[in-house]
């Protein structure tokens, strides 16, 4: 009964469910998890960036840099990214951005680095 449930659900919704694969180099938008909780913040942005895709780790998190090449020590989950979608169409490099190979790159897609929780996220003191 279970089963049928969710393919019944997948079958009603099937446009509305869509499961990104971001590649490094990608331009992402952050959820801003602050917005939610808080009840004053009309004006504060409800989402953060644009910040780029480094990687994705094993377990399925992304780990993204800003656009001047600083890395976030965050990992961030799937559901909390958007696609962004630049005025021009010019590609940049990751490796170019940030002065790392790619031998340095999956060694820091293969650290294990703490997934955070739906806490208030302060970019300020990332860096």
């Amino acid at each position: 009964m279970r089963y049928q449930s969710i393919c019944n659900f997948e079958q009603c919704y099937h446009h509305l469910i869509v499961d990104y694969d971001f590649k490094p180099g990608t331009y992402v938008l952050v959820c801003n998890s602050k917005v939610e909780y808080e009840l004053s913040c009309k004006t504060t942005p409800c989402y953060l960036g644009p910040m780029i895709v480094v990687c994705r780790t094993k377990g399925s998190a992304y780990i993204l840099a800003e656009l001047d090449g600083a890395v976030s020590k965050l990992c961030y989950a799937a559901f909390r990214l958007l696609p962004y979608l630049p005025r021009n169409e010019d590609k940049i490099s990751v490796t170019s951005i940030m002065g790392l190979d790619e031998e340095a790159l999956n060694s820091l897609a293969s650290e294990n680095i703490e997934e955070p929780d739906d806490e208030v996220l302060n970019f300020d003191l990332i860096v």
